[in-house]
């Protein structure tokens, strides 16, 4: 996954460096940029790289590390510590160990990285150094404040399609191509017609997607349904669009991009490559211009519905079991559909 520097990004997590010697005021700094930014609903990580040992000697898991596991975990009172070997100490490596669904990472660093800098008073910036704020441990305060302006504009404006974005591209391989944008943006635009919060943990919805393509991939990234819960359904009509449907209330609705939609984007932008002006006009147009909508009928029927089979028989042909009515009666008996099929058995 990439990580975003700029301005107005699309996509987070968004990596600030706070750089200055020791004894700068770093740390300092980082706390009260925690202080002001989490309560606002920001999720920040705090990261550095440091000398000093995390166990105390002597205790129990200081011992257990010390025979190489690949990873421990210790729940204290205060936290939940993962700790893994070490690697290379790249800032790649590093971002790369982060929880899902942090907004702002906060790298705490000596030394000069690729990102945009908070940068100690006490140093000149390096040459071609982003350097989006200054400060000295005498004003820390009124420094964090003036940071907080430079580090909100740098957030993604829209923090609900940040979110949806990354959990299909970590379903997608950490790959963000135009198709799972319109996939994402199809998904969320289905949740919220039918007023449902995302992703679904309850199995009350159920999606049959049109598509076999990379929009699967971001629908299920999205809604959280799947094929093996039994609330996704492929369709492979070559078609992107999806229908959504909410058990609890038997609403359905069905969403699909606008014909001519590669035209409007045409005239959205001219910068860069095509699939590179029709992957930013995706992100940025509004829902209505890209995707149609209707109430839609669905009745799936009780083979068709999540939880435990309803009905299991045994193929007369090859002796395997069939669930859930998929089974072809025979004038000899059920058979499963590649033994009933006119080719003959498998």
């Amino acid at each position: 996954m990439e990580f975003a520097n700029s301005p107005a990004a699309f996509f987070g997590p968004v990596v600030v460096c706070v750089r200055g010697p020791s004894r700068s005021g770093k740390t300092t700094l980082c706390e009260r940029l925690i202080a002001a930014l989490e309560p606002r609903g920001i999720r920040i990580a705090y990261l550095k790289r440091t000398h000093h040992e995390l166990d105390l000697p002597g205790k129990a898991s200081g011992r257990a590390w010390l025979r190489g596991p690949s990873a421990m975990v210790i729940r204290a009172p205060d936290r939940l510590q993962i700790t893994v070997p070490p690697g290379d100490a790249s800032p790649r490596e590093l971002l790369d160990a982060l929880p899902h669904g942090i907004d702002l990472v906060l790298f705490e660093t000596h030394s000069t990285e690729p990102f945009p800098t908070l940068l100690s008073t006490t140093l000149d910036p390096a040459p071609g150094e982003d350097v989006i704020g200054r400060w000295t441990l005498a004003t820390v305060d009124e420094d964090a404040a003036a940071a907080i302006a430079p580090l909100l504009a740098r957030l993604p404006a829209d923090r609900a399609l940040d979110h949806a974005l990354r959990a299909a591209m970590r379903l997608h391989g950490g790959h963000l191509c135009a198709g799972l944008v319109l996939g994402t943006r199809l998904a969320l635009r289905g949740g919220e017609l039918l007023g449902l919060d995302l992703p679904d943990r309850t199995k009350r919805l159920i999606v049959a997607v049109e598509t076999d393509r990379c929009a699967v991939d971001a629908v299920q990234g999205v809604t959280g349904c799947r094929p093996g819960k039994r609330t996704l359904r492929l369709l492979d009509y070559g078609k992107l669009a999806a229908t959504f449907f909410d058990q609890w209330s038997g609403e359905a609705v069905r969403v699909a991009t606008k014909a001519g939609l590669r035209d409007l984007v045409s005239g959205h932008s001219d910068a860069g490559e095509r699939h590179e002006r029709q992957k930013l006009a995706y992100l940025s147009m509004n829902p209505c211009e890209l995707f149609e909508h209707q109430a839609a009928r669905f009745s799936p029927d009780q083979f068709d519905l999540p939880g435990p089979p309803r009905r299991r028989v045994n193929c007369a042909s090859c002796g395997e079991e069939v669930s859930d009515g998929r089974e072809i009666a025979t004038e000899t008996g059920p058979r499963c559909r590649p033994c009933a099929a006119p080719a003959g058995p498998r």
